[in-house]
């Protein structure tokens, strides 16, 4: 009989651990949709995800940083050159014909055409497009391909035709948006669109990393490009870019304006805010890839032969680092940079990654299976759950099991003389943690151990959360991050097991004759 009845109740006990599952995966979906409309939690998942995001470079490949430099013109260049802004076209042209004589892969101009230009500026530039498209070298320009924004400049240059009869230059749109709550480029739209334009319009140029991409690596060219890209911002800055990216002092001498090295230990919560309190100076990163100034075809940083080494075989993109047109970025990790770099880092995830590029998506209720990111957070949510109710109810029966009180060995005064000579030396810890629980009941080596067990369980779940989203799933870090926290919240705050007793509770007032009165009465034996 007695067998029984203990089949029956771990029957009831395993269904009810089931029943507490379920609900957890269902409040863990609702608080899914629910936390892109809370402004403080997303927030702070960007404040979370800005300091541990680095340590996604310690895998992270180098052969984008191998396979792309970043040329930028600004004020020092248009001094040294004698130019002023807007520079005239044919000085692109003899700085295309520059580049392309050092054989690169693929040529960027991250330079928008809105006006009218001289008919001998344009046709010069054309006829160096024209040359590079000869040679096998693509030629990529920007534009917005807004026909009230599209001059007569641009209409010749993409109009224009190699011998081959192939375009000379292939139009790319650079339009990104900044985050509406930081401000720091966290997504790359791969298929830019406005909002009164057809998603699936493929007359419209994509953006500027999938057409450089798909151009150049056709058999890895992604499929599906309708989810933005969640951008890897690695840390590991090329080698040349401390000792390009310099300043002149009050002095005169040249300092760097950035570190190429970021510290371990910056993932702590706090030690950066000290630092900047104790007013102790931390330069920010350098950009993650090779930065060549346009000076570098006078020497400067770069011989000759290194120049051609650093172009040759490479994608370049070229952009502006103006004081003047302000076409800057904020990366969450390098801060300021200018706008090139945006397009640099979204080519380099793209070539690291294979194609297979680490999705920026949401919960969304209307693609419920349908989206790789709603599949992710439904099987975080479940693993969570399966591993954390089992726990927390192995946890609630070693804590229930009564300990022994040991037998003591000393009269009542001198056992209390004892524990005040103890307390008084332990004091700082007991203020601080709280307390030494000694005397009245003397813990098994499994009580001891529960929080330890906790925190690696905390921690192997986390691991596997994260390998699950990022490896598995390619979700990006801000999808990634709210999920790995979930199991600390979840327990804290009960979600599942709260939600299930307040169900079960309601059921059972709902069945009686008095409900008000059934609830109230539960509400009284609870409170």
């Amino acid at each position: 009989m007695k067998s029984r009845t203990h089949k029956a109740s771990d029957r009831q006990t395993w269904r009810w651990h089931l029943y507490v599952v379920f609900m957890t995966i269902v409040v863990g979906l609702f608080l899914a949709w629910l936390s892109n409309k809370l402004l403080m939690e997303e927030v702070i998942k960007r404040a979370t995800t800005r300091i541990y995001a680095p340590l996604l470079s310690l895998n992270y490949p180098d052969i984008g940083q191998r396979a792309i430099a970043v040329m930028t013109l600004d004020d020092t260049d248009l001094k040294e050159y004698g130019l002023n802004w807007p520079v005239p076209l044919d000085y692109y042209q003899r700085l295309l014909d520059g580049v392309v004589k050092r054989k690169p892969k693929a040529v960027f101009l991250d330079v928008l055409f809105l006006d009218d230009k001289p008919k001998k500026e344009v046709e010069s530039l054309i006829d160096a497009a024209c040359r590079a498209t000869d040679a096998g070298i693509p030629f990529f320009l920007a534009t917005f391909a807004l026909e009230p924004l599209t001059s007569n400049t641009e209409r010749q240059i993409f109009a224009a035709r190699s011998g081959s009869g192939v375009p000379c230059v292939i139009p790319v749109r650079p339009n990104v948006t900044p985050d509406s709550l930081d401000q720091s480029q966290w997504a790359y739209p791969l298929r830019p669109r406005n909002a009164d334009e057809d998603k699936e319009n493929s007359s419209l140029p994509d953006s500027v990393a999938l057409t450089i991409y798909c151009k150049l690596y056709p058999g890895t060219c992604p499929a599906e490009t309708d989810v933005p890209l969640a951008l890897i911002w690695a840390t590991r800055a090329a080698s040349t870019n401390v000792s390009t990216m310099v300043v002149r002092d009050k002095q005169g001498s040249l300092i760097p304006v950035c570190r190429d090295v970021w510290n371990w230990w910056e993932v702590i919560p706090g030690t950066v805010l000290f630092r900047q309190i104790a007013n102790m100076s931390m330069l920010p990163l350098c950009p993650y890839n090779q930065v060549i100034p346009v000076r570098a075809f006078k020497k400067y940083g770069f011989t000759v032969e290194q120049l051609d080494e650093e172009l040759k075989g490479k994608v370049v993109l070229i952009g502006a680092d103006l004081k003047a047109i302000g076409d800057n970025l904020f990366s969450p990790l390098h801060g300021r940079l200018p706008g090139v770099h945006v397009h640099a880092m979204a080519l380099d995830n793209l070539i690291s990654f294979k194609g297979k590029y680490r999705e920026n998506g949401d919960f969304e209720w209307r693609e419920l299976w349908h989206s790789s990111a709603n599949i992710f957070i439904f099987l975080s949510l479940l693993l969570t759950a399966l591993m954390m109710v089992p726990w927390n109810h192995h946890k609630e029966a070693v804590l229930a099991r009564k300990s022994p009180r040991k037998a003591g060995s000393c009269s009542p005064s001198s056992c209390r003389n004892r524990a005040r000579i103890f307390m008084i030396l332990c004091s700082p810890f007991m203020l601080i943690l709280g307390g030494l629980i000694v005397g009245r009941k003397k813990k098994t080596i499994s009580q001891w151990m529960l929080p330890i067990i906790h925190v690696l369980i905390y921690l192997i779940l986390g691991v596997a959360i994260f390998y699950l989203g990022y490896y598995v799933f390619f979700q990006g870090p801000l999808a990634i991050i709210e999920y790995v926290m979930f199991p600390v919240m979840a327990h804290f705050l009960h979600i599942g097991e709260t939600i299930a007793n307040r169900s079960k509770q309601l059921w059972y007032a709902m069945s009686a004759p008095d409900p008000w009165a059934h609830w109230a009465l539960i509400e009284n034996k609870y409170t």
